[in-house]
């Protein structure tokens, strides 16, 4: 007796869990998310599991080799010559034979049309003549299954009155799968995908070569338990060779791992003689008919027998590859989400504002260092040694001999020289402030390009980087030598107050000192300190002016000194400022732009890692519903009737 098949609890069979793993899969179909395409390739894979969950026709497909004997033996089952031979059969398609009442009938479907026989358009078509007598139907089959007609194919059904293997099933006729004609071996491939029942012809003068075998081991690898296997043309053996054949068959389909074989020995083509030859009355008990409809019966009784199983195992196994298909996609579509979301954490975006902080301190901290420089290095050695020079040659010679004129020349020459040191050694440094101020902007530009070119992601617009703004030395604070004269002044006078210079060389220094402080006072207070140094001889006096005036002369480059680094710090505060301005352009120009972009980025990955997460879900629970899919399957083996218990 046929025990139930019951599945994951009490009472529910193979098609109530079919139903709920489709239901699941047609829920992952919107959340997942996946393409157009693949979601329509899969929901067309999803229905015909359902049509063939729905559908109690049982499915019986004719596998062979070329010359095998498969026509012959369809024809016999047919009760007639109908169907050409397999090797002249050019036919993409598949033909699937039906019992239906009354006359007999063929239905091809091509790409732009559905024809019938016999129709007129189906004459034209074929361009045979527009009849119904039985043999047109042969001529009209030879023709659309051996010429060109058969590219246009798409599917064919042939129509028998005769009640094929008992009824409520359906023959396939598939080409043979060892033949060279391009297509034909995949047709016999995607026809063990639906066939519920295979039937395998084996020519018992040829049994069980290699194609033959590869074949099993392949693409009929999941039916081995679904399978009869007939052995045909044995009517060209020798009596006493049948029974060895059929022990070398048998014994090879065990070896290939098929435990119980059912081996049915027949001759389709003598039987066939026999039913169609004229005046023939019923078959011989001992004859190749009598044998044929035995395994026709027995056939007919293994389609009866194994129905239930054969329909579920066939609806399983499409649904345990729609599941594969599912499981691949999802992978598939979380390796695709997956290289979105690497992409988009390339196209993430640094902190602006600390990146704009960054570049700042960089560009002050370079400035900073260039003035602190300028500022520590103060009155080179050189310049005060040219000084002394300029002032020992503006007393050179005779020109001591007027200590007036020679202290106003040298007061012009100090002052002049100081500021001209002053004013070189701030607009030296103010130049290089400004050189890296501009450097720095284009540094900022540069690096704004590349630390923010993900922007066009982003945005997913074209997008030009901004240029670097143009920086000018003049645009830093001119250099302030204003106190320059005052400081001079202020040294002439604490130096001409002192009580050193009211003796000895006093009147010249005094004189000297005023000069320094203002040309016109200096040739004043020289003039009536002149007749001091008069008196004596011009080394004398030059020696002695020399010397009372580099004390003077050493006190003012040490206060301009101090002076030039005031104006250098000042210098550095412009740069300062021109470095925050800088800073505010870019924040003002991009700042909320940036943010809202690094918002939707972060969104977006977010959404991403979820697409990610429900994917790898998805894929983990097709696996685990495809085990428990060959688990459902292996129990529905498992209520195959046996024949010992009928």
């Amino acid at each position: 007796m046929t025990k139930q098949l019951v599945v994951d609890g009490p009472g529910e069979r193979w098609d109530s869990a079919v139903a709920g793993h489709l239901r699941w899969i047609r829920g992952l179909f919107d959340s997942l998310g996946l393409p157009a395409e693949r979601r329509s390739a899969l929901r067309h894979r999803l229905r015909a599991v359902e049509a063939r969950a729905a559908d109690p026709e049982l499915r019986v497909a004719v596998f062979g080799e070329a010359s095998s004997g498969k026509s012959t033996l369809l024809n016999a089952f047919l009760q007639r010559r109908l169907l050409p031979s397999s090797a002249r059969v050019t036919t993409h398609t598949t033909t699937v034979l039906r019992h239906r009442d009354g006359a007999e009938g063929v239905v091809v479907r091509t790409a732009d049309d559905v024809l019938t026989w016999p129709s007129a358009a189906f004459a034209r078509w074929t361009g045979l003549c527009h009849t119904s007598r039985p043999g047109d139907l042969e001529d009209a089959l030879e023709r659309v299954l051996t010429t060109e007609l058969a590219e246009q194919i798409r599917d064919l059904e042939v129509l028998s009155p005769i009640r094929l293997l008992g009824g409520g099933t359906a023959v396939l006729d598939t080409p043979g799968f060892s033949v060279t004609e391009r297509g034909h071996r995949e047709l016999a491939v995607a026809a063990a995908r639906q066939a519920d029942l295979a039937l395998v012809v084996v020519p018992a003068v040829a049994a069980m070569s290699m194609t033959l075998v590869d074949f099993l081991s392949g693409p009929l690898l999941d039916h081995q338990d679904r399978c009869a296997f007939v052995l045909t043309k044995t009517d060209l053996l020798d009596e006493d060779e049948r029974a060895e054949v059929v022990e070398v068959v048998e014994n090879r389909l065990k070896e290939l791992g098929i435990g119980d074989p059912v081996l049915l020995p027949c001759a389709p083509g003598q039987a066939l003689k026999e039913l169609t030859a004229p005046g023939a009355h019923g078959p011989d008990p001992e004859g190749h008919l009598a044998r044929f409809l035995a395994v026709e019966a027995r056939i007919a009784e293994l389609a009866a027998e194994r129905r239930q199983f054969a329909i579920a195992a066939t609806v399983l196994g499409l649904l345990s590859e729609l599941l594969l298909a599912v499981e691949e996609s999802a992978q598939s579509q979380r390796a695709e989400l997956s290289r979105t979301e690497r992409g988009l954490a390339a196209l993430s975006l640094p902190d602006f504002p600390a990146f704009l902080d960054a570049w700042a301190q960089r560009t002050l901290d370079r400035a900073g260092s260039e003035l602190s420089h300028a500022a520590s290095a103060g009155i080179p050695a050189a310049s005060r040694a040219t000084l002394e020079t300029k002032v020992a040659d503006a007393v050179a010679g005779d020109k001591i001999g007027n200590i007036s004129e020679a202290a106003g020349n040298v007061s012009r020459i100090v002052r002049l020289h100081l500021r001209e040191e002053a004013e070189r050694a701030v607009r030296t440094a103010a130049d290089r402030a400004g050189e890296l101020l501009t450097s720095g902007a284009e540094e900022l530009a540069r690096d704004f390009t590349t630390e923010y070119s993900a922007l066009a992601g982003l945005a997913g617009e074209v997008w030009a980087a901004p240029e670097a703004p143009a920086v000018r030395a003049t645009d830093l604070p001119a250099p302030d030598l204003s106190g320059v004269d005052e400081t001079l002044t202020a040294i002439g006078a604490q130096l001409g107050a002192s009580d050193n210079w009211r003796t000895g060389g006093g009147a010249m220094a005094g004189a000297l000192a005023g000069s320094l402080i203002a040309p016109g006072i200096g040739t004043v207070i020289g003039g009536a300190l002149g007749a001091l140094f008069g008196k004596r001889s011009n080394d004398a006096a030059r020696e002695q002016f020399l010397e009372r005036a580099r004390p003077i002369i050493a006190a003012a480059h040490e206060e301009i000194g101090t002076l030039v680094g005031d104006s250098l710090l000042r210098v550095r505060a412009g740069v300062t400022d021109s470095i925050a301005v800088l800073r505010r352009q870019y924040d003002e120009e991009w700042g909320v732009e940036i943010a809202r972009l690094t918002a939707e980025n972060d969104r977006r990955r977010a959404e991403l890692a979820a697409g990610i997460a429900a994917m790898e879900e998805a894929a983990d629970g097709a696996g685990r519903r495809r085990e428990k899919v060959a688990a459902l399957r292996g129990e529905a083996a498992r209520t195959v009737p046996d024949p010992e218990e009928q």
